[in-house]
């Protein structure tokens, strides 16, 4: 068992301390009807500035689109507790939309208030920094208020309009997670990967949209009431999610199928795309079966104009490109990022190959069941386009690069998708199937809405290695 610096021992592989213990290690007494049910990930921490409490923040976000100008007008709460025990100076959000190449002031920002007083801030690029009028205490609630104004370039993206279909994502300010005990900015000016990522928070969203325009979000819609000329569609996200996208077309069609409490929707909207429906559902069956239950009753799938990309995954929402195309096996890798990537995240800037191998080695975990020869067919590809042979411990070290550090689209996916593919194979081998699956399920469980670090990842796979084996 890992003794860390509280001079604590974990309970278990998951590295996780309640509250209650880790409280009086820290001088402090428990308050505020903090029990045993709060947990610390602390696996493979080397400090205090790396633990928390599990305090999600909520978004309150009402937001009006102007189609013919394509702008979004925007004003966002945030209820935000520290979860850190030390106090904090500033916040940082990131603006996704300025980070992508050439789209520098897409995301402005009019006001911001904190506790009903205007508050200070700078802007620079995709970094919003907002300066507190006195410290946040630990435990301590702060309410912020942001107007801000989002352009919709045009554009076949992930931020963009297309072919009268509006695609939305990282739209708004989105509180900037914190590593080591500093705020972790975007990487930007990277076309490829995924440049941000957020921790969990609850949403509620609502839309002012023209009456001619659908949505599909990453919510449970809750209401579509006539306002004038315009129609308020309110969502919500049931439980913590990563962040809040939509898309918005006229004319959808849409197919439906429903398992156990989720209705999968699938929005098209020429002919009805042969079996993309099937798919999800059996994909979405057999993950829910193989990493855990999926939290949310909620999840749809939108054919989209996409340039680039075959698919795209949000939370609860999966973008699947008309414009490159897909194929079924895209199709199996966005419904995983469900649980890899969404409910349990990670650093994306300098540990993307966790959620896309996952994500990939999840579909060669679904084909090996159901499709056995396409299964042999896209491993051999995978381990073709790996590249060199390189052993667990060469793979470890290779595998967690910076974005910037690749210097191609082709080289971050040979990487992050390939070669993480096959640490997973070779991880498999080392430890069987089902022990390895063991250890992913407990992942699942234990850092659920979390992040996961690449060290705290090795610590428990190695845990199952020495007490499980074969």
């Amino acid at each position: 068992m890992p003794v860390n610096e509280f001079g604590l021992v974990a309970q278990g592989p998951s590295g996780y301390l309640p509250l209650s213990q880790v409280m009086p290690a820290l001088g402090r007494s428990p308050s505020g009807g903090h029990g045993e049910g709060i947990r610390l990930p602390l696996w493979g921490s080397g400090s205090k500035k790396d633990s928390h409490y599990r305090y999600y923040p909520v978004y309150q976000i009402k937001a009006r689109l102007e189609p013919e100008k394509r702008i979004i007008v925007g004003h966002l709460v945030l209820a935000y507790q520290n979860p850190y025990f030390y106090p904090l100076y500033d916040l940082l959000f990131n603006l996704p939309s300025n980070g992508w190449p050439g789209s520098e002031n897409t995301l402005t920002i009019q006001r911001i208030v904190l506790n009903n007083k205007p508050a200070s801030f700078i802007v620079k690029k995709s970094r919003l920094e907002v300066f507190l009028h006195r410290p946040l205490a630990s435990g301590e609630t702060l309410k912020v208020e942001i107007s801000f104004t989002t352009y919709l370039p045009q554009r076949p993206a992930r931020l963009g309009v297309w072919e009268d279909t509006f695609m939305v994502s990282g739209w708004y300010p989105i509180l900037s997670p914190r590593e080591k005990g500093a705020w972790r900015g975007m990487a930007e000016g990277i076309a490829w990967g995924d440049p941000y990522f957020a921790d969990s928070a609850y949403y509620n969203v609502e839309l002012e949209l023209p009456p001619s325009l659908m949505v599909r979000a990453s919510g449970r819609t809750t209401g579509g009431e006539q306002r004038g000329e315009r129609v308020l569609w309110t969502f919500m996200s049931e439980k913590p999610i990563r962040e809040f996208a939509f898309v918005l077309a006229p004319g959808w069609k849409q197919a439906y199928a429903q398992i156990d409490q989720t209705l999968i929707t699938l929005a098209f909207r020429n002919q009805l795309p042969t079996s993309t429906l099937d798919i999800a559902m059996g994909a979405f069956a057999f993950f829910k079966e193989y990493w855990g239950p999926y939290p949310y009753s909620y999840l749809n799938l939108v054919e989209v104009p996409l340039e680039g990309l075959s698919g795209m995954e949000y939370p609860g929402l999966v973008f699947l490109s008309t414009r490159k195309g897909y194929t079924p096996p895209v199709i199996v890798h966005e419904v995983a990022h469900q649980w890899w990537y969404n409910l349990v995240g990670n650093d994306t800037i300098s540990s993307s190959w966790i959620d896309e191998g996952l994500a990939e080695y999840s579909t060669l975990l679904y084909y090996r069941v159901h499709d056995p020869v396409l299964y042999r067919q896209l491993k051999e590809d995978i381990i073709a386009e790996a590249g060199e042979t390189l052993n667990l411990e060469e793979l470890s070290e290779a595998l967690n690069r910076e974005l910037k550090s690749f210097t191609s689209e082709k080289d971050y996916r040979q990487v992050t998708y390939r070669q993480g593919t096959v640490y997973w194979l070779k991880m498999e081998e080392k430890m069987g199937v089902k022990t390895l699956q063991e250890a992913l399920r407990y992942i699942q469980e234990y850092y659920r809405f979390e992040r996961i670090e690449a060290p705290w990842l090795e610590g428990i796979l190695n845990f199952y290695i020495q007490h499980k084996g074969k």
